[in-house]
């Protein structure tokens, strides 16, 4: 993102984040997408900050039959830029560029970004009838690894007792 030229106030950045996109990072977790990010840099003196806003589906692997399927996703972000001698990472929302710089690197802060809007439970969602989405046979095969559970399970003791005092506790 050229910041070179831009006077102080606001400045808007659009960005597709495509199939090329993802593919630029090495090991991506996203293969698919179709996410927009938008960025809304306020410039002042000394200091800019950059507001991201991406909204999109991203294509992910199902945890329950691992199939994948396009999940929704949104964030919104907001990092911060100083100008100074040398290029680090000051903390986790601080980032230090060079005065003479005339661009940021923008690219590598949104994939983090996405990744980091992924849900953490990743199953295909319902129909509208309740029913799920996930690929039946998977379905079907997991049904039958599932542990059957007897109903009269003799349990030790000792957790009993500590379950009546749990009891009585509540």
């Amino acid at each position: 993102m050229r910041i070179s030229g831009l006077g102080e106030g606001d400045h808007e950045f659009s960005f597709e984040l495509d199939r090329q996109f993802f593919a630029s990072f090495e090991h991506s977790e996203i293969e698919e997408g179709n996410v927009k990010a938008v960025i809304l840099l306020e410039r002042k003196s000394g200091v800019m900050t950059l507001n991201f806003a991406i909204k999109g589906k991203v294509e992910v692997i199902c945890d329950r039959c691992l199939e994948p399927f396009f999940t929704e996703i949104y964030t919104s972000q907001k990092l911060f830029i100083k100008t100074g001698d040398s290029t680090e990472e000051l903390d986790e929302v601080v980032i230090m560029i060079n005065k003479d710089d005339h661009e940021i690197e923008v690219g590598h802060f949104m994939y983090e970004f996405v990744i980091l809007a992924l849900p953490y439970k990743r199953i295909h969602p319902d129909n509208e009838q309740g029913h799920s989405t996930c690929n039946a046979e998977m379905l079907k095969r997991l049904e039958t690894h599932k542990i059957k559970q007897e109903h009269d399970v003799q349990t030790d003791p000792r957790w009993d007792a500590l379950k009546g005092i749990f009891e009585k506790n509540n």
